[in-house]
């Protein structure tokens, strides 16, 4: 699939897979999601997400209540995504792998390599 478009700059790339699963990090809880693309032109390359999700406490911009006249205020708890792939490898945002299990193993090894420097004290 091409999107033919001067605004559309990258390959297209489809949804292959979404795995989640939770880490404990030095006491952190991390709630975590991969999410595995490939490219629809080239079944060779692949684009990988890494996100962890956390709670934010977000203060909306106030508005009037039409209604009533009143200023309306107040903060909200809202459970965001928070990219983190480049922790892993500025090489994920488009690689190449033989398959779509040889890639998600290239990303899961990279993301034992990651926490093993963590684990270490090392995070480079």
């Amino acid at each position: 699939m091409i999107i033919q478009h001067p605004f559309v700059t990258s390959d297209v790339f489809k949804l292959l897979s979404t795995l989640e699963f939770d880490l404990e990090v030095n006491g952190h809880f991390l709630p975590t999601r991969l999410e595995l693309f490939q490219d629809t032109e080239r079944a060779n390359l692949f684009r990988c997400r890494m996100w962890e999700r956390d709670l934010f406490r977000l203060k909306p911009t106030p508005f009037k209540d039409e209604v009533t006249g009143k200023l309306v205020e107040g903060e909200e708890d809202e459970e965001l995504l928070i990219e983190r792939t480049w922790e892993l490898s500025d090489e994920f945002e488009s690689f190449e792998a033989d398959s779509a299990e040889d890639a998600i193993n290239q990303v899961l090894e990279a993301l034992k390599g990651y926490l093993e420097r963590l684990q270490a004290g090392d995070r480079n």
